[in-house]
């Protein structure tokens, strides 16, 4: 009869909706200011929130999480990003570069986000990867009896 082995752990470290939501947030507020008030400062503060969630989610070992993080971003940033186009465009042609912005647009700036929270968090998680977890234990199914190496 062949052995059966089933692998019980906890597979992620922390749950990462807050850090999740905090980035979301601290990004819509970065693109509006960068719609209504162009600056190099906005980059730079996105490029070290965009970091910092980079390496929580390495650290964490949830690295696939990077693929979502754009989408929870759309969900915050896209209607106060239509309404800084349109008080800083004007009403109608705010509204038709607002739109383009959040949809077309939004292409671009979520593949950018995935690339560059993808290679920080697999560089975090490179760094991080040495930490052995906890002793293994094995546990012999329900009904078989231990033989003592004897088949």
């Amino acid at each position: 009869m062949a052995g059966v082995v089933v692998t019980v752990r906890e597979r992620t470290r922390a749950g990462v909706s807050a850090p999740l939501v905090a980035w979301a947030i601290a990004m819509a507020v970065v693109l509006v200011v960068g719609v209504v008030a162009p600056s190099s400062g906005g980059v730079v503060w996105g490029f070290v929130v965009s970091t910092l969630l980079g390496v929580y989610l390495g650290v964490k070992r949830r690295v696939g999480t990077v693929l979502i993080a754009p989408v929870v971003s759309w969900l915050f940033a896209a209607f106060p990003l239509l309404i800084a186009s349109m008080v800083h465009s004007g009403l109608v042609k705010g509204f038709v570069l607002g739109g383009l912005l959040i949809t077309v647009g939004w292409v671009g700036v979520a593949l950018c986000e995935v690339v560059f929270l993808g290679l920080v968090a697999v560089a975090a998680r490179l760094v991080t990867s040495g930490r052995r977890e906890g002793p293994v234990v094995y546990v012999d199914p329900p009904g078989r009896r231990s033989h003592g190496g004897r088949g």
